[in-house]
């Protein structure tokens, strides 16, 4: 058995250097309808057959006459012309008469008219040749051609037009891989890497082929290898570029032809891989579609631009990075991000990194890239990021930091239907509001356990100025397989809750009640870090109870024995109530239709309340009031 090999990291910019000089332009052209050519790039260049307007037409509906007889008009002079005739807007002007006066300027009688107002010569009237000339140039060579192309190319005179034609072949390739719209079965994948390839590479003109997929089959990817290199310019083979048993596109390219490089210091998608196979370049994509969307957008395309093909419009927007962006020295390395307006400045937060989670880049509106010479950068400088969404969508986009919830979802779901996009990250308590009173979010979502009548413990809410308005009330308690209760607590394997929780102080208050003691806690678990990661540590028997939401308790199919309640809320500046955006979360909030989307999770009576933030906004200790905890606890 062939041992497989280490990936030898070439850097981007000698990756795309060696494909360039490897393989020079290829390709070729073909005449196609001009209804059909919208997104190529012409093959050459397109000039008028004829001239536009060929004569002199009139601009306006009204009267053609010799400027010269006009002369000395004026309201308290009104003159009365004889000659002159009648056009409409397109017509034809006759020889000898060099004005049009629009209609609603003229009276007209029976055999003359009255105008008041002298005409100057060539008012109202296009010259032959105003818009084109015979022989003047529609459209370049490697012009990209737009839908407005379309109807100038057929008013100059075409109904074809000459295209550059790459043809680009896709090949995926995997065991794992089901076809779309098929439900995955265990360990297996939707196969989406040759549908984005083929819609984005279509994008810059390039005529894609996708072909059927191929099994794990050394000989059989050959020989789809060879039928597609024989057909395209360019081929891609989607999957199986790592170092896996499974992997054999390195193994099959070497077999048919050469392998330039296996490898490249880009983050994500390190494994990609270029070989020549009779003379054509071939290049591997790693299977994660995030890495092959970032190999396509940073190697592939630039490398079909090289051959003639048009570049992508690109805006590119300056911002400060809410966050701390480390990186690793020696790779390039693209991060998606999402970025708004906050009182004039855009703040920028990182979506989490990773290959595999391609919805970061559904809620990313840009990405940042970070050269390879680079370790990074520090919260609160100045970078620039390329934005996936058009500019103007990041002044409707609102940052919120804090705890995801079913409020914060469903939230997120009304404001997109008034073009409002709400882009939550997940954050400590302290850190969010620290952020709010930094002006770089407009709100931060927040968990209060209604346990005490302070809430502002430990929050500078004087100092952010601000507003609190609630989502709703819901139940927190025991979950566990059995429905145990407090007393069952001292007896079982207990989860311990992720910092600042209601969870946490739940137990730190059993504990200190002695209803619990410190040998039952399951402390070595990473399940404290999320209350998903309680509930998972309970539902796999890592531990036999917890502290988390009932929604969650209903979602895994645990039982669920209540103690308190939280409140969800958002904080938010008082100065952004005068925020279009906040007033449409408002508007939201408060209606009816809001709060009955959110009756299955929360009780509701409390939802679209707005207040000051302050100790009073919450009253009342559920636990002391039902007597689980004593006072003297606290």
């Amino acid at each position: 058995m062939m041992k497989k090999r280490y990936l030898t990291l070439r850097t981007l910019g000698d990756a795309l250097t060696l494909m360039k000089t490897t393989f020079p332009p290829s390709g070729g052209s073909m005449t196609i309808p001009i209804a059909e050519s919208e997104g190529r790039v012409a093959s050459e260049p397109v000039y008028a057959r004829y001239t536009v307007p060929d004569s002199s037409i009139a601009e306006m509906d009204g009267i053609a006459v010799k400027s010269s007889t006009t002369l000395g008009a004026g309201e308290q002079r009104p003159l009365a012309l004889t000659d002159f005739v009648r056009v409409d807007t397109g017509n034809m002007i006759p020889p000898d008469y060099d004005a049009v006066i629009m209609i609603e300027d003229v009276s007209l009688e029976e055999s003359s008219c009255i105008v008041r107002k002298a005409a100057r010569p060539g008012q109202h009237i296009r010259p032959p040749g105003q818009d084109i000339t015979k022989g003047d140039l529609i459209i370049p060579r490697g012009h990209q051609i737009r839908f407005s192309d379309i109807s100038a190319l057929a008013t100059y005179g075409y109904d074809t037009v000459t295209v550059r034609i790459v043809r680009v072949g896709i090949l995926p390739t995997g065991n794992e891989l089901v076809p779309i719209g098929t439900v995955p079965g265990p360990g297996q994948v939707i196969e989406t890497n040759s549908l984005f390839a083929a819609s984005f590479l279509s994008r810059l003109g390039a005529l894609c082929t996708t072909y059927p997929l191929v099994r794990d089959n050394p000989l059989q990817i050959a020989q789809a290898l060879e039928k597609a290199v024989f057909e395209n310019d360019l081929v891609l083979m989607s999957s199986g570029t790592s170092a896996g048993r499974h992997d054999y596109s390195a193994e099959t390219i070497m077999q048919l032809g050469r392998l330039l490089f296996h490898g490249v210091a880009i983050l994500p998608g390190k494994p990609a891989m270029l070989g020549a196979i009779r003379g054509k370049p071939v290049v591997g994509l790693p299977g994660y579609p995030v890495g092959s969307q970032t190999v396509l957008r940073e190697i592939v395309a630039p490398f079909l631009v090289s051959w003639g093909l048009a570049p992508l419009d690109e805006w590119i927007i300056r911002g400060r990075l809410a966050r701390d962006m480390p990186s690793d020295l020696g790779f390039d390395e693209y991060v998606p991000v999402s970025a708004g307006a906050v009182n004039g400045t855009s703040w920028i937060f990182p979506h989490p990194r990773g290959s595999g989670l391609q919805m970061n880049l559904i809620r990313a509106n840009g990405y940042l890239h970070i050269p390879l010479a680079s370790e990074g950068w520090e919260a609160g400088e100045w970078v620039d990021i390329h934005c996936t969404s058009l500019p103007h969508q990041i002044e409707r986009t609102l940052l919120c930091i804090g705890a995801k919830n079913p409020g914060t979802r469903q939230l997120a779901y009304a404001l997109a239907n008034h073009s409002v996009m709400l882009q939550t990250f997940d954050d400590l308590s302290s850190r969010a509001l620290l952020a709010l009173r930094k002006n770089s979010c407009h709100l931060v979502a927040l968990t209060i356990p209604d346990l005490y009548g302070d809430i502002g413990a430990g929050y500078p809410w004087n100092d952010t100025h601000a507003v609190v308005i609630h989502l709703g009330k819901i139940p927190v308690g025991i979950v566990s397989h059995t429905g145990a209760g407090i007393a069952d607590l001292d007896h079982l394997r207990v989860v311990h809750s992720p910092k600042g929780s209601t969870g946490r102080i739940l137990i730190d208050r059993l504990i200190a009640a002695k209803e619990i003691g410190h040998d039952q806690m399951v402390m070595n678990s990473p399940a404290v870090k999320t209350e998903h990661a309680v509930i998972s540590a309970v539902k796999t028997g890592i531990a036999d109870a917890g502290i988390s939401s009932a929604v969650h308790a209903k979602e895994a199919g645990l039982a669920f024995v209540p103690l308190t309640h939280e409140f969800h809320v958002l904080v938010a500046r008082r100065e952004s109530l005068e925020d279009e955006r906040i007033q449409v979360l408002l508007q939201i909030v408060q209606s009816q239709e809001f709060r009955s989307s959110l009756e299955e999770w929360y009780t509701t009576s409390c939802t679209g309340k707005v207040e000051e933030c302050t100790a009073e906004s919450f009253q009342g200790s559920a636990l002391l009031r039902e007597g689980i905890v004593d006072p003297g606890t606290e």
